[in-house]
C-alpha cells in the first residue's frame, strides 16, 4: 500500500471512529436520560405514596388521640361519681344513718349494709362494727375498684389501639 492510499483510508477510519464514538456518546446519554427519566418518575410515584400514608396515619393517630382522650375523660367521671358515692357511704356510717354489722355465729363471716337481715335469717346474731373499721373496709374495695376501673380503661385503650391500626395479636 501507498501513502496515498493508505492516508485517504486512514482519514476514512479516523472519521468513522469519531462517528462512531459520537454516536455511541448520544445513546448513552439517551440511556442516561431515560434512566433520568425513570428515577424521577419512581421517586415521585413514592413521594406520593408517602405522603398519602401519611396523612393516612396522621388522621388514625388523631382519631385515636381523641378516643384515647375521651376514655380517660370517662375514666375520670367514673372515679368522681365512685369517690361521691364513698363519701356519701362514709358520711352515712358515720353519722349513724347507716350500720354494717356481720353475722357472728354460724361460722360465716359476711358484711352486710344496714341492720336488715341479709339472708333473711332475723334471728342470726350479728356484730355492728365500729364507723372507723367500716370507713377501712370501704377503703379497702374503694381502692380495688379504682384499681379495676383503671385496668379496664388499660385495655380498652389497648383494644382501641389494635384496632384502630389494625394490628394481629398472636
Amino acid at each position: 500500500m501507498n501513502t496515498t492510499t493508505w492516508r485517504p483510508l486512514a482519514a476514512v477510519l479516523l472519521c468513522g471512529a469519531i462517528a462512531g464514538w459520537t454516536t455511541q456518546g448520544w445513546r448513552k446519554d439517551a440511556a442516561i436520560a431515560a434512566l433520568q427519566r425513570q428515577a424521577a418518575i419512581s421517586q415521585s410515584t413514592a413521594a406520593t405514596a408517602l405522603a398519602r400514608t401519611t396523612a393516612r396515619v396522621l388522621t388514625l393517630e388523631r382519631a385515636a388521640g381523641t378516643a384515647l382522650a375521651q376514655r380517660a375523660d370517662h375514666l375520670t367521671q367514673e372515679q368522681t361519681h365512685a369517690k361521691t358515692e364513698r363519701d356519701y357511704f362514709n358520711h352515712d356510717v358515720r353519722s349513724g344513718a347507716m350500720r354494717l354489722s356481720i353475722p357472728v355465729a354460724g361460722g360465716q363471716c359476711a358484711a352486710s349494709a344496714d341492720t336488715a337481715t341479709a339472708a333473711g335469717d332475723q334471728h342470726q346474731a350479728r356484730a355492728e362494727l365500729d364507723p372507723a373499721t367500716a370507713a377501712a373496709l370501704d377503703a379497702i374495695a374503694g381502692d380495688g375498684d379504682d384499681a379495676a376501673r383503671q385496668l379496664n380503661a388499660c385495655i380498652d385503650a389497648y383494644n382501641l389501639v389494635r384496632d384502630t391500626y389494625h394490628v394481629q395479636t398472636e
